[in-house]
């Protein structure tokens, strides 16, 4: 999902509203200042335009693959923490660990 820092801004307020200011939470955000390429032989980054920042920003809000591995992700933690056999857990160690 894209927004601007303020539109996500507003929608957690929103959330600490609805289920407090302690409520446990996982995030993972991504800024134009994520939107970047490397140059090795300069040892420089190459921003890029606004406009095509935000287009790339979309690209990532919009991507279905990215909320189904959470779900994936979240539904093994959960049988792990009820003794059920996981299934989809690949390469993340913190749950496999516990």
């Amino acid at each position: 999902m894209y927004r601007t820092l303020a539109e996500l801004r507003d929608s957690i307020n929103q959330m600490i509203e609805s289920q407090g200011e302690n409520a446990g939470c996982a995030a993972f955000v991504f800024t134009q200042n994520d939107v970047f390429e490397y140059n090795e032989e300069m040892t420089e980054e190459h921003r890029f335009p606004e406009l095509f920042t935000q287009n790339v920003l979309c690209d990532v809000g919009g991507c279905d693959y990215i909320y189904e591995q959470v779900g994936e992700v979240i539904d093994d933690a959960i049988r792990l923490r009820k003794k059920l056999p996981i299934y989809s857990v690949r390469n993340c160690q913190s749950i496999k660990n516990r």
